[in-house]
């Protein structure tokens, strides 16, 4: 056990090459410091809250802002620190003036609940700045401290993660952007070039990251259609196919090493070699599909740009992009009819219940409740009541744990710093798991107040387990009567809401199509842009409402891969309606294609996207081709089709209009 935790540390602490890595060591003992003399100056001078919060706010500032390269971190550390430090100093203000504190935990709850409609780190951002508030409001951490006194400790904690971040990116400002283009040539899958390209817009769109983005799209979806053209061949034509297929992943593995380095001089043998040279050497049919040639096209440029480098950047999209999509996001979800708004509503009616009771008990153990009750709604997950019971008993059984642990065990002070300095050292995991980020928040709140309590050890924990069982059941009676009230389905259409998000998609696709070849129909744009974006969100948060209390299904995982792959292509089109109309114009053949795959045709060939004239334009049409790859294949399994690429016409179950209600 020791040696295999041992090992995972050196692999944390090390390069891809296994040699030691300056800044994770830096920053490692800098936070084993930071931790060791907060403990000691808060023990040895009474200043044990201040200290708790500096540390909290700094854990909360590195996970909401940290995640992509030096530059955009930064940008996001701007405007979201100030929000948190003045949360971190009035909150504990307000547990004297009930009223504001729960409307400020109201509106904040249900304002976070409906970040995820503009993004990932949109959603990461909004779900920190909700713990920072229920910890802040309802756990009475700082109740005690004067106004100065506390501003000063949040203002110390985002300062110390403002030079934690700094620390380990300085040195290398875009490594994180340089993984994420790189992961595009490993990973395959809806998604995963979506993500990649909104860390380089947000690294500022450099030449090279871009032409490499270019020819990875164009890698991938030359590399799903060769797939797909192995599914509707005979035996030996797929193997062929496969093997093409092995040998390209191999030279884009070597690549993608390749473009995560600092700098490159030159590219090893492998990166460089042809992937149908080995299967062709070895006999059989010589002629090659056009996907062949894709491939070899995107490798060759992506080889180019990893050489040259031109760090320039490139233009931006249209003036008043982000605006619009914000715009549309709010049109989009304010309605009923958004299963994001339902469960923002249904997390803030659970909260404001919560937070009733707790003033109402005026009992400090009870600030758990609220926690725990967050924990067991889930709040990624919209719609969902799945593993509800599961998260339950987790959270009243984990709390009664630990305060038995904290009654048996000397200097169970010690567990504060522990848990703050373990959050310190997997940032990556609290921004992927919001659970465990409650769960820490959940340890650090009893662990305190248990030991600030002037009660008997046992009783605290009897207090908090009670109060934790009442936040569960709260939200639990909650999700299960708005299933009741508000317009959701307890039995879910999977196939029609899959059809309807297919139409909505469609209409958008073809809207930005007329748009590049020169109609102005702006109204009909947004009308659909907001259509889709409304219906993918639902149909992302289907899979949450099917059954999970057994093991995923191929039916569930059929949705889910439909759900993120038309979602990954409605960000395509929708981003590619905000670039220049001449960029739009290049688009076209692939807007096509890509109508074509959705209508049901059973036709997969890499459209032609003319090069060199817009890398930006040029990675949306050809991940706007992956992706209705990736979709088509679902939509099949979705609809149960024995024989997947069979030709076929979605017939819509109800007529759908663009306007919005």
């Amino acid at each position: 056990m020791a040696k295999s935790v041992w090992t995972r540390v050196r692999e944390r602490l090390a390069t891809e090459s296994g040699a030691p890595d300056p800044r994770q060591r830096q920053y490692v003992v800098l936070v084993i410091i930071a931790v060791l003399a907060g403990t000691a100056v808060g023990w040895l001078f009474e200043l044990q809250i201040p200290a708790l919060i500096a540390g909290l706010t700094a854990v909360l500032a590195l996970v909401a802002t940290g995640g992509q390269s030096l530059r955009s971190d930064l940008h996001r550390f701007v405007w979201f620190s100030p929000a948190l430090v003045l949360m971190m100093t009035i909150g504990p203000l307000l547990v004297n003036v009930p009223v504001l504190a729960a409307l400020a935990v109201a509106v904040v709850v249900f304002g976070t609940s409906m970040l995820p409609a503009l993004g990932e780190h949109y959603r990461i951002g909004g779900q920190t700045f909700a713990a920072a508030t229920l910890v802040s409001t309802t756990t009475g951490i700082g109740a005690d401290q004067p106004v100065l006194v506390l501003l000063a400790s949040a203002v110390s904690g985002a300062l110390f993660a403002l030079v934690l971040r700094v620390i380990i990116g300085l040195s290398d400002p875009t490594r994180a952007t340089r993984v994420a283009v790189a992961r595009t040539l490993l990973e395959p899958g809806p998604g995963v070039v979506e993500s990649a390209a909104a860390a380089w817009r947000a690294d500022g769109s450099s030449t090279w990251l871009g032409q490499v983005l270019a020819g990875a799209a164009r890698f991938r979806a030359a590399r799903e259609t060769l797939l797909t053209q192995a599914q509707q061949s005979d035996r030996i034509e797929a193997e062929r196919l496969r093997e093409i297929v092995a040998q390209a992943d191999q030279v884009a593995a070597e690549l993608a090493r390749a473009v995560r380095a600092r700098a490159c001089t030159g590219l090893p043998a492998v990166a460089r070699r042809d992937p149908a040279q080995a299967v062709l050497a070895r006999g059989g049919r010589q002629d090659l599909p056009d996907a062949v040639r894709g491939i070899n096209q995107a490798l060759d440029r992506i080889r180019a740009s990893v050489v040259r480098r031109v760090e320039t950047p490139l233009p931006p999209s249209a003036p008043g992009a982000r605006r619009e999509r914000f715009l549309g996001a709010v049109r989009a979800h304010l309605s009923f009819r958004s299963s994001l708004f339902r469960h923002a509503l249904r997390c803030t009616l659970a909260v404001s219940i919560g937070m009733v009771i707790v003033l109402l008990l005026r009992d400090p153990s009870a600030s758990s409740l609220l926690l725990a009750l967050y924990v067991v709604l889930q709040p990624a997950a919209r719609d969902s009541m799945t593993g509800a019971l599961e998260r339950t008993g987790a959270a009243v059984l984990g709390v009664t744990a630990l305060a038995l642990l904290i009654t048996l065990l000397p200097g169970a002070f010690l567990l504060v710093p522990l848990v703050i300095g373990g959050m310190l050292l997997n940032m990556a995991r609290l921004r992927a798991d919001y659970q465990t980020l409650l769960g820490c928040l959940i340890v650090v709140t009893v662990v305190d107040q248990a030991l600030r309590l002037e009660r008997p050890l046992v009783n605290v924990a009897i207090s908090f387990a009670a109060n934790m069982a009442v936040g569960a059941a709260i939200a639990l009676i909650v999700g299960y009567v708005s299933y009741l009230v508000l317009p959701s389905s307890i039995l879910p259409d999977v196939r029609g809401a899959v059809r309807s998000t297919v139409w909505s998609v469609s209409e958008l696709l073809r809207s930005v199509r007329a748009a590049g070849q020169g109609v102005d129909l702006p109204a009909a744009l947004q009308a659909a842009n907001v259509l889709a974006l409304r219906r993918t969100q639902d149909l992302l948060g289907m899979p949450a409402l099917l059954d999970g209390t057994g093991e995923e299904t191929d039916d569930d995982r059929a949705t889910r891969a439909a759900a993120i792959a038309l979602d990954a292509l409605r960000q395509d089109v929708a981003t590619l309606a905000f670039r220049p109309e001449a960029e739009q114009a290049v688009a076209v053949p692939a807007l096509r294609a890509v109508d074509d795959l959705l209508g049901g045709k059973p036709t997969a060939k890499i459209p032609d996207v003319p090069e060199g004239s817009a890398p930006a334009t040029e990675l949306l049409a050809s991940s706007l081709v992956e992706n209705a790859l990736h979709a088509r294949l679902a939509i099949d399994r979705t609809f149960g089709y024995d024989s997947p690429w069979k030709t076929y016409t979605i017939a819509f179950v109800r007529p759908e209009r663009l306007h919005i209600r």
